[in-house]
């Protein structure tokens, strides 16, 4: 009977398929990942086509004399409006870059005092990008902030 002798050549061999089944599982890996992270949205051709007008919507809302605050209080969104705008029309986008599922539009429905509050049983804890897309006295803004909600 011939006994296996583990030579260096059998060696190498040994390393360069261990080499390989490693590399191969994390590329594997990697593509299961990659599904489960929705970081484009469904439409990107369509808004890449109406960029230039969000960008003259961001200068419009970068002029203002007292910006838009959009902030964690307690556990709700908050959104403050200055006091001096007025007649206020828009929507709030709420985009979980992970999640498309849990993304929403909300139409801006303002308090006496300019603020809109989201309760947090509308969100989850988490990443969010906030876009608050609104129109006053015919000038349309545009504000985006990207934050971690608790």
């Amino acid at each position: 009977m011939n006994k296996f002798k583990l030579n260096w050549g059998w060696s190498i061999l040994l390393v360069y398929i261990t080499f390989m089944v490693i590399f191969l599982f994390f590329l594997y890996r990697s593509f299961v990942e990659l599904k489960s992270n929705e970081l484009v949205t469904d439409d990107y051709y369509e808004k890449e086509l109406v960029y230039g007008k969000e960008i003259k919507k961001r200068q419009n809302a970068d002029t203002m004399r007292v910006p838009v605050k959009i902030f964690q209080e307690q556990k709700n969104l908050v959104i403050v409006f200055p006091e001096y705008v007025k007649n206020i029309k828009g929507e709030i986008r709420l985009y979980k870059p992970d999640n498309s599922k849990l993304d929403r539009k909300i139409h801006l429905q303002l308090d006496e005092n300019n603020r809109q509050i989201i309760a947090p049983s509308q969100l989850i804890p988490g990443r969010w990008n906030v876009t608050v897309e609104w129109q006053s006295e015919h000038v349309p803004y545009l504000v985006e902030k990207k934050m971690t909600l608790n």
